[in-house]
């Protein structure tokens, strides 16, 4: 407790008087968990009668700002925030959508849900079908709904038939029947899955992703192979996704600012391992290369040598 105190005081004297001590802002915000800054922003509210958030905002700006707010947020409402911020407003984000609920397992799917239905009081699949239409939307509500097996063990035979189903669904046919690859990849487990995956290769003589890429395209591509991927190796994908928001002209901070803050506590040491092992360069340098300020210090800080 005594701890904690002293990280409130030392944030309000980083706020205090003319300018901001923006270093020691964000050392005191990364140095400790997303628990502890809980704790820490209470201790603060009762010490100051304004909340941390308020005086943050009063002092600083832009990426740096967003980075910070989306660290003070409790762990588990900050997806389902996105989520909401997603799909509310003009137009739909279908890459938030698709970053969000396609890699993730049935335990993860069904904690977000229950924190956004409880939290909006509100229906996720109901928002997201009144906001995705298409295949698309029956794929991201078939996600939500959570109806993804926690069943772990391989079922071979099942892999076989499924892997057939698939090859029969697509490659095997004229046009492409979505609906069948939105039913297994939907409702298998990981594991389960990896295993119809390596089956398919054998009915096929190709890989899944390459059949998805032949057979699909838009968002609805991007969806399945976000599912596939993380099936095989989940920080391989979310390396690539960070790659593909710092590549070419101009980052997009927001998926930056997102995947990294989510990622934090969960598993951005082995995110860090794949991208270097993908790309020839660390996490760290693309990330210094790409931004600027205090906001890169802010990142820089989270992501670690």
């Amino acid at each position: 407790m005594e701890k904690f105190e002293e990280a409130a005081k030392s944030l309000k004297k980083s706020m205090k008087g003319i300018g901001t001590d923006e270093n020691r802002l964000i050392k005191e915000i990364v140095n400790h968990s997303n628990v502890q800054r809980q704790e820490i922003k209470e201790i603060y509210l009762t010490m100051y009668g304004k909340s941390l958030e308020e005086d943050i905002k009063s002092e600083t700006s832009g990426h740096f700002l967003d980075t910070l707010i989306a660290l003070l947020e409790p762990i588990d409402n900050y997806e389902p925030k996105m989520l909401r911020k997603a799909l509310k407003g003009l137009g739909t984000n279908e890459k938030v959508l698709i970053q969000t609920l396609c890699p993730k397992e049935a335990f993860e799917i069904e904690n977000l849900r229950n924190t956004y239905n409880s939290i909006y009081e509100r229906n996720l699949e109901k928002d997201i079908e009144s906001e995705c239409k298409g295949y698309l939307g029956r794929l991201l509500r078939s996600l939500a709904s959570a109806g993804r097996s926690d069943n772990y063990r391989v079922d071979l035979s099942l892999a076989k038939k499924e892997a057939q189903e698939l090859y029969d669904a697509g490659e095997g046919k004229f046009g492409t029947d979505e609906s069948e690859f939105i039913r297994i990849l939907c409702s298998r487990s990981f594991p389960q899955l990896n295993a119809t995956f390596e089956e398919y290769k054998k009915v096929s003589g190709n890989d899944i992703e390459k059949a998805i890429k032949k057979e699909m395209s838009g968002d609805m591509e991007k969806a399945c192979l976000a599912i596939v991927k993380a099936c095989k190796n989940r920080p391989a994908y979310y390396a690539e996704e960070l790659f593909k928001a710092m590549k070419g002209i101009g980052t997009n901070d927001e998926t930056l600012i997102r995947l990294i803050v989510s990622r934090a506590e969960i598993d951005l040491d082995r995110i860090k391992y794949e991208y270097e092992e993908m790309y020839g360069k660390s996490l760290y340098d693309a990330v210094k290369s790409e931004t600027s300020g205090d906001y890169k210090k802010l990142l820089l800080s989270l992501i670690g040598n």
